[in-house]
């Protein structure tokens, strides 16, 4: 009895099971059919050639144009001149930037000259005797000798006999040995080659100088030059004179420049070409980095793209009524963001965005691009 109870049970559940089962697939509700039938939506660009601006981004450190490492020429100890030898002073062009103690070497200068000036005098009477038609400007020559001034130019002679023996009295040696010492006396003042500003020097009133120290580094404000590197493919597209626009990090404000020299020397480590660029401005200071790009020519028939588009190196996708097609392009150049090609013609569609699932024959829904 127990048991027949237990299989009409069963029956019961399953038959309740059942029931449940259709209740609930007839409440349920079919799922939407994709209105655009599987097909992915993507952008696409429309293709319009035409002069496309080449522009290469660039990056670079300034330099002043008119720097000096200034280094001694002399021995000497530090004299008070007037303004500080350090960091920072301003002088104009022509004056005096440092003044060295030059007493000892003078006196050895004067002592020199005196002993020429009695040499040449010791000379006169054989030079009356002798070579009578040289006298009157070997006079005008020593009365016109100031051994505290630089001396004047030797008279000149066409008679080969008197040079010769102006020569065994050794009167040329002892002469361009004085203008020698004059020429190094004149080393004890270090004149300012140009208007500019010391960036580096420290030098105090009774510091001992010596030969072949360097003694600081003397620039000029407000014309710089900046070296940049490029490749090689964009440095054959760069010409002298092209125009360049820069911009800081640090400061605002566009500045405008020119392209002044190309080296022909590839750095072996990076594969780039130097190139300098002058630029002027009174708000610039050397070592600052600036970016910006040089406008270099353009190319002809060819449209922008944005870089991110391209597959591999050469290829992008085409729209063919709604089918991608890979189509092989020529690129001729490569910017941060953009790339400039050609072999598309006008009005055809590509693949405007970054789209990794799409493949060769896959079947899309265009959208244009604004």
């Amino acid at each position: 009895m127990k048991r027949q109870v237990t299989i009409v049970l069963g029956v019961l559940v399953i038959l309740a099971g059942v029931g449940v089962n259709k209740y609930l697939s007839s409440k349920a509700k079919p799922p939407k059919r994709n209105p655009q039938g599987g097909k992915p939506t993507v952008l696409v660009q429309k293709v319009q050639n035409g002069f496309v601006k080449n522009t290469i981004p660039v990056t670079g450190k300034l330099v002043a144009k008119n720097r000096v490492e200034l280094f001694a020429e002399v021995q000497g100890s530090v004299l008070n001149s007037g303004k500080t030898f350090k960091e920072g002073v301003s002088f104009s062009n022509g004056s005096r930037m440092l003044k060295l103690d030059s007493t000892e070497f003078h006196l050895s200068l004067l002592s020199a000259k005196s002993d020429f000036l009695n040499s040449l005098i010791q000379l006169t009477p054989d030079i009356k005797y002798d070579f009578r038609e040289e006298l009157d400007r070997w006079n005008v020559f020593i009365n016109s000798v100031n051994i505290e001034q630089p001396f004047p130019a030797l008279p000149k002679s066409k008679n080969k006999k008197f040079l010769n023996f102006l020569i065994s009295r050794s009167i040329p040696n002892q002469y361009y040995t004085i203008k020698s010492q004059e020429e190094k006396l004149s080393k004890f003042n270090l004149i300012a080659p140009f208007s500019g500003t010391l960036i580096e020097g420290n030098l105090q009133p009774g510091s001992m100088v010596r030969v072949g120290q360097k003694l600081g580094t003397f620039i000029q404000g407000g014309e710089y030059e900046l070296e940049v590197s490029v490749s090689m493919n964009d440095g054959s597209l760069i010409k002298i004179g092209d125009s360049v626009l820069l911009q800081s990090e640090d400061i605002p404000g566009n500045w405008y420049g020119k392209v002044v020299r190309i080296s022909v020397h590839i750095d072996q480590s990076t594969q780039t070409l130097k190139v300098y660029v002058n630029v002027s401005s009174k708000k610039l200071k050397e070592g600052m980095y600036l970016t910006g790009s040089i406008y270099s020519g353009g190319f002809e028939n060819a449209v922008s793209i944005p870089r991110n588009i391209l597959i591999g190196t050469n290829q992008v996708y085409l729209l063919k009524d709604t089918v991608l097609q890979l189509h092989e392009i020529k690129v001729l150049s490569i910017g941060e963001n953009q790339a400039v090609i050609e072999g598309l013609s006008d009005g055809s569609k590509i693949l405007g965005q970054v789209y990794s699932a799409a493949y060769n024959g896959m079947i899309v829904k265009p959208q244009l691009k604004n």
